[in-house]
């Protein structure tokens, strides 16, 4: 059997085949076009899933897209996005259009939901019975596995953490969905600029400070590599940020009460900076219980999302044939 896995991104689309042994037969990215509109987009997407329908003709071809937003994965529609710029989307029916251009009917599901069983498979080989897998990037997103499935809620969803709230709600950070407080807002790479910024202020001789005003364009990167030169200021960035973060996995912990949490996106490269005050945060909770045994860990693979979704699409497949 053949996965094919599709992770969308607002600039860039990853596209994964694989089979059911986790071999990956080949890997694309192309630029997101929002020059033919939402419909010349999934035809796009649909010649692709074509040419391997040709390329496996002796094989089954199953399908899974990871879109980022509010995603109805009972009836494959995106409901709501921000950071797509397709001006004809409202409630994009992506499973339908893809069906009728390629006679396969995916699997669509939230970006960091499909993300989190590439953890589960890829990453942890399936050992671990409830998982909770947080992203963090730009966005804060989270996936969950219970025992040992998916799980998506009754909407599709379920893993919506970086918008949970760790702050007042009127006077907490601004995040990008509207509200105030989300956890996203803290530990996101919007709110890590922020608290860079009045780092500089507070510390305007600092290595961070120089570094900030050289560079063209900020990148979260900057943050590590003058931690690593021994700046005091840019390592309080992380470790408030390890700090806000700790605050919303302990919150997570003691409602899901899961075995294992893995974080991955782009700002886990920093985890050696910011873990600590993770990790102290959760040691201080009183209520032990359900720290005692938690396995926190970090993902770097960087095509996890694809690799999510092609193992998730191979995955549901082998599961109806065997109902």
């Amino acid at each position: 059997m053949i996965g094919v896995g599709v992770d969308i991104g607002g600039t860039f689309v990853k596209l994964f085949v694989m089979n059911e042994h986790g071999e990956i037969f080949r890997k694309e990215k192309i630029e997101t076009d929002y020059s033919k509109g939402s419909k010349g987009f999934i035809a796009q997407i649909g010649d692709f899933i074509n040419a391997i329908q040709k390329e496996f003709a002796d094989q089954r071809v199953a399908v899974a897209v990871g879109a980022p937003g509010d995603v109805d994965n009972q009836n494959g529609v995106l409901r709501y996005n921000p950071n797509l710029k397709f001006k004809d989307v409202t409630d994009w029916p992506m499973a339908e259009q893809l069906f009728k251009h390629t006679g396969i009917r995916p699997v669509i599901a939230n970006d960091a939901t499909l993300a989190a069983w590439g953890v589960y498979e890829a990453d942890l080989k399936r050992q671990g019975t409830n998982v909770l897998v947080v992203t963090l990037g730009t966005g804060v997103g989270g996936g969950m596995i219970i025992n040992k499935e998916l799980y998506q809620g009754s909407n599709g969803t379920a893993g919506e953490i970086g918008h949970t709230k760790i702050a007042d709600l009127t006077t907490g950070p601004l995040c990008g969905c509207g509200a105030r407080g989300c956890l996203e807002a803290f530990v996101g790479t919007i709110g890590i600029k922020r608290r860079v910024y009045d780092a500089i202020v507070d510390y305007p001789d600092s290595i961070l400070a120089q570094m900030v005003k050289a560079e063209a364009d900020f990148k979260i990167e900057i943050v590590s590599r003058a931690t690593e030169k021994g700046c005091k200021a840019a390592l309080k960035v992380w470790e408030d940020t390890g700090y806000y973060l700790g605050v919303g996995l302990a919150n997570f912990m003691l409602v899901l009460d899961v075995d294992t949490i893995v974080l991955t996106g782009g700002v886990s490269g920093a985890a050696k900076y910011f873990m600590p005050a993770v990790k102290r945060v959760l040691d201080a909770q009183p209520f032990k219980t359900p720290f005692k045994r938690l396995k926190l860990l970090v993902s770097q693979n960087p095509n996890i999302g694809g690799v999510g979704a092609a193992m998730y699409a191979i995955y549901r497949a082998q599961k109806e044939n065997l109902q």
